[in-house]
């Protein structure tokens, strides 16, 4: 019995990663499998100021996308304007938060899509994040967007 044929090493890692970016663009997280996001989920994306801007911004877009600077540019508007410390609220600090640690996160739990290539986000809704969005921008009385 022969050994299976490998493909070539590009086959090999997209089967590992799965689809790339450009296979999912214009696909809902719904239309592309993926759960709501759990409960935990939600409370932990909601936990850190950057990200709770960031969903309530997407909820502002007319449009379901957004380019990154555009997206640091109004979060670090956000936190200049509700106090944040002046070296964590310069646009380019929020972009680089955004784009290592926060824009991956809420891609991983399924709440926008991020696509480091091109540097869009893209975000269709979700009506518990946007309503704990609202109630937390409530309570800490930063309504800003």
């Amino acid at each position: 019995m022969s050994p299976p044929v490998l493909g070539t090493i590009r086959e090999m890692s997209d089967q590992q990663k799965g689809p790339r970016s450009e296979q999912w663009r214009g696909m809902t997280p719904r239309d592309r499998g993926l759960k709501t996001p759990m409960i935990d989920d939600v409370f932990a994306a909601l936990s850190d100021w950057r990200r709770r801007a960031v969903c309530r911004y997407l909820v502002t877009c007319d449009d379901t996308g957004v380019d990154l600077d555009t997206l640091a540019t109004a979060v670090a508007r956000r936190a200049q304007a509700s106090g944040v410390a002046d070296s964590e609220a310069t646009a380019e600090a929020v972009e680089q938060a955004l784009v290592e640690t926060h824009l991956p996160e809420l891609d991983r739990i399924g709440l926008l899509d991020f696509d480091e290539r091109s540097r869009a986000v893209h975000y269709w809704g979700h009506a518990t994040v946007e309503k704990w969005a609202e109630h937390a921008d409530a309570v800490t009385k930063r309504d800003e967007f």
